[in-house]
């Protein structure tokens, strides 16, 4: 029970507290013709996915892994997945602004799944669990990460479209652009680092 209440508070707090999701979802959830808690709940289920289609494995074979130098890999996967959904998300938005309708979910879904799939965070969050000793709680804390993940990205973009909501058209339409240039340069630091 520990493990299920520490993993779906760990995956909620991850989902809230990022600086890339916040950037990556912004400007997803600020078209004003969208369900944003459905993106949220898209993009989460995907990051999830990929996030246990990594960790699991990573558990039962993290004996012979060198996790250090995966988790170095994967930030540089994460950084070139998060500067394709800048771009994407940018130009969206101009079309959007043209009058085109923008489509969110299935895109939204695989840029989840990239992100959950390749980030670090999904390499570490094993690392407590096994000091524990127990791959069962490390599974069970692992699954109850994917759904508190998925449950507060769902919940951060229903915030974040809220909060946009009250933002004139043109103001909105802006700040959708800015947040695609903070994602493409928390993509290039990350790259960099």
């Amino acid at each position: 029970m520990t493990a299920a209440l520490f993993g779906a508070g760990s995956g909620a707090l991850h989902a809230v507290t990022g600086p890339d999701h916040v950037l990556s979802l912004g400007p997803l959830v600020l078209e004003p013709r969208r369900a944003p808690w459905r993106i949220g709940l898209s993009w989460g289920a995907g990051h999830a996915a990929g996030t246990l289609l990594l960790s699991l494995p990573l558990l039962w074979f993290s004996d012979q892994l060198r996790v250090p130098a995966l988790a170095g890999f994967g930030d540089r996967l994460a950084a070139l997945a998060l500067l394709a959904a800048a771009l994407w998300s940018y130009f969206q938005a101009r079309r959007s602004s043209s009058g085109a309708p923008a489509r969110a979910g299935r895109a939204a879904v695989a840029v989840g799944f990239v992100h959950g799939l390749t980030g670090a965070a999904s390499l570490l969050l094993v690392l407590p669990m096994l000091a524990a000793g127990s791959r069962l709680a490390s599974a069970v804390f692992l699954l109850a990460f994917a759904l508190g993940s998925t449950l507060g990205m769902a919940l951060l973009t229903a915030l974040l479209a809220r909060l946009g909501g009250r933002l004139p058209p043109q103001l909105a339409l802006r700040t959708r652009q800015l947040l695609c240039g903070g994602t493409a340069l928390l993509a290039l630091l990350w790259l960099l680092a």
